[in-house]
């Protein structure tokens, strides 16, 4: 399992839906996407942002997996919508566990 991350600080007034439609291949709806994509903002400032994707890949030829996930001129679309980005990155899973559901503490 491969995970982009993304910590970004959205300009004024954008939703997550432009942002979301800025890297959108066209034709695809979210429920045929084939990453599981999560968007999180902050509890103390709205526009500050976590975007995480989930998706089976190697490693080795990330940026052809990638592909599959966004428009050709993603970066630009979504550059006219983000301040500033603090972390753009490619994590490979090692180890995974739990649940939601699970106990904080027992």
């Amino acid at each position: 399992m491969l995970r982009a991350v993304y910590v970004r600080t959205l300009k004024e007034g954008v939703t997550d839906d432009e942002y979301i439609d800025a890297w959108m291949p066209e034709g695809t709806a979210r429920e045929d996407y084939p990453a599981r994509v999560t968007v999180s903002h902050s509890t103390v400032d709205e526009r500050s942002t976590v975007t995480v994707f989930e998706f089976e890949g190697d490693p080795e030829h990330v940026l052809d997996d990638l592909g599959a996930l966004v428009r050709p001129d993603w970066r630009d679309r979504v550059g006219a919508l983000v301040e500033h980005t603090d972390v753009e990155t490619i994590f490979v899973e090692t180890v995974s566990y739990g649940s939601v559901e699970a106990p904080a503490s027992a």
